[in-house]
């Protein structure tokens, strides 16, 4: 029972994570839409895009590494009583601690945008650097903030509270969605940038009236000797070496993609959007709810229980990512054009992006499970060894980049990043298990060729069915422009195909299971007729 409760638990935690995640998502899409509508794979997005890189990558180095080290030691002085008394004082002095360092970085980097730009992107024109120094300096700021609202998601997050920082993308896609619209009319690409400063504070705004029903409210506390305080700085560093090395992965693909063809940093980009539908909507969401549960159990010291967790997690996460890695390479073509391709946006645009969301694809497994593994020893409050992972990957990625970008292009860096996750992933599970020692590894190995196999009959159909119905959907998508324009039937036409797709693909997958015994499947049927029942 307590086991079945527990799985509840974190059903219930990560279905209100992906719940509004799927808005976040969805806006999220529309957002990129109207950014390919209205500017397309251009010369301004490319600038827009490396300039966003800059604050995006203060933000992962400072404020991601805060967050992660933060929800172990923020955990620590929530559920042990005799240090309870400390919290607040460890709370406001991160908070000042972000707030100054960010700030400092911000101004230390302004002077220096030029040099930031031409190391970034070396095969810009004058104009097109010119156009990206000045987006940069309008976005600096943004990058406190961000910092801010990392530090406000491991706070709730650590206190068990994920609704309100799962949704901080709900406000931030609206405000730019918005400003996007506008800036198409009136203020160009320069518009955009001052909306994404706009967007980016009010993932931190948002979540201060939930901090305040906690009774944490702000307090000017500068207690840099806390020992919180020395533990996270202590254990910072290695974190901060190695979500840094996992952001310039992202850096050396647009530096390389910069030499490109016109348009290979935004198909890049794109390509990335539409894998982060899988990664963030379920990975990341799971992710998000078993990370606090694997800091409290490494805190009470209940490594039986940690190992359990981590095996779950790592078997759940396959159940979910396989199948979608398989469904995105079948359908790849028509996501690309049913997410992207309208406006200025056009057909070579949608070919170079669907050919990099291959490669990238290839890889979803591993990304996933490598950001679990990593949260692992976090929580373990080991920050050194994902560090040395990282550092291996990024050398493995551009090793790869330079052999592969000769012959294949922009979807040579996409195909390194999957080559680059995978030896990352592997050298996390090799050193998690010489740490912890016995995984169950036999057991996760059977239970994920059961889910493949079921998800490569699944695609096999989706894939024989989807040439099966082009037809049908070519007279539909005639018959709609009857009554709508030609861009919105087709539109309509194949947003419909995917639907169709998709759900013969999630009942041929589910039956797939059923008969193999995956042991997710039974979970999921379990909860159904909970549900079912109760109704």
């Amino acid at each position: 029972m307590n086991v079945l409760s527990s799985k509840q638990t974190v059903a219930r935690a990560t279905a209100v994570v992906i719940t509004v995640t799927v808005i976040s998502k969805i806006l999220g899409f529309g957002r990129e839409a109207v950014l390919a509508a209205v500017f397309g794979a251009s010369q301004v997005t490319d600038a827009y895009l490396v300039a966003l890189i800059i604050p995006s990558l203060l933000f992962a180095v400072v404020g991601a590494a805060i967050t992660t080290v933060g929800i172990p030691v923020i955990s620590e002085y929530l559920y042990q009583e005799e240090k309870r008394v400390q919290l607040d004082s460890l709370l406001w002095s991160s908070f000042h601690t972000i707030s100054g360092v960010l700030v400092l970085i911000c101004l230390i980097a302004f002077p220096f945008a030029p040099w930031l730009v031409k190391l970034l992107a070396p095969g810009f024109s004058p104009e097109q650097a010119a156009l990206t120094v000045g987006l940069v300096r309008i976005m600096l700021p943004a990058a406190l903030f961000m910092g801010l609202a990392g530090w406000a998601q491991g706070v709730l997050n650590a206190h068990k509270h994920f609704l309100v920082p799962a949704a901080i993308g709900i406000p931030y896609n609206l405000i730019l969605i918005t400003t996007i619209f506008l800036s198409g009319i009136f203020w160009g690409i320069k518009g955009v940038a001052w909306g994404t400063v706009l967007a980016i504070a009010s993932q931190f705004f948002v979540q201060l009236p939930v901090l305040r029903l906690l009774d944490i409210r702000y307090r000017p506390i500068f207690d840099f000797q806390h020992p919180g305080i020395k533990k996270m700085f202590r254990q910072v560093l290695p974190v901060l070496v190695g979500v840094s090395v996992g952001q310039l992965n992202v850096v050396v693909d647009r530096i390389m993609a910069s030499g490109l063809v016109e348009g290979s940093i935004s198909a890049l980009n794109y390509a990335l959007r539409a894998l982060q539908i899988p990664q963030g909507l379920f990975g990341a969401s799971l992710i998000t709810v078993l990370y606090p549960l694997l800091s409290e159990k490494s805190a009470a010291g209940s490594l039986d229980g940690f190992k359990e967790k981590l095996a779950r997690g790592l078997e759940t996460l396959a159940f979910l990512m396989v199948p979608l890695l398989v469904g995105m390479i079948v359908l790849r073509r028509e996501l690309v054009a049913f997410l992207f391709q309208r406006g200025a946006f056009d057909a070579t645009d949608a070919s170079m992006t669907s050919t990099a969301l291959f490669y990238y694809t290839l890889g979803l497994l591993f990304l996933v499970w490598r950001d679990y593994l990593a949260k692992a020893f976090y929580a373990l409050q080991d920050t050194v060894t994902p560090m040395f992972t990282g550092i291996i990957s990024v050398v493995v990625n551009i090793g790869l980049n330079l052999m592969l970008v000769r012959h294949m292009a922009h979807a040579g860096l996409a195909l390194a990043t999957s080559v680059a996750a995978m030896v990352s992933c592997v050298l996390l599970i090799a050193l998690l298990r010489k740490k912890l020692g016995h995984l169950g590894g036999k057991n996760i190995f059977f239970e994920i060729a059961k889910i493949t196999l079921a998800a490569l009959l699944m695609g096999i159909i989706v894939w024989w069915l989807n040439i099966e119905i082009r037809y049908p959907i070519s007279f539909l998508t005639h018959e709609i422009s009857v009554f709508l324009r030609q861009s919105l039937a087709s539109f309509v036409a194949l947003g419909l195909q995917i639907s169709v797709l998709v759900c013969t693909g999630i009942v041929v997958y589910a039956c797939a299971c059923r008969i193999l015994g995956v042991k997710e499947i039974f979970y999921v049927i379990e909860l159904i007729r909970k549900r079912i029942k109760k109704a």
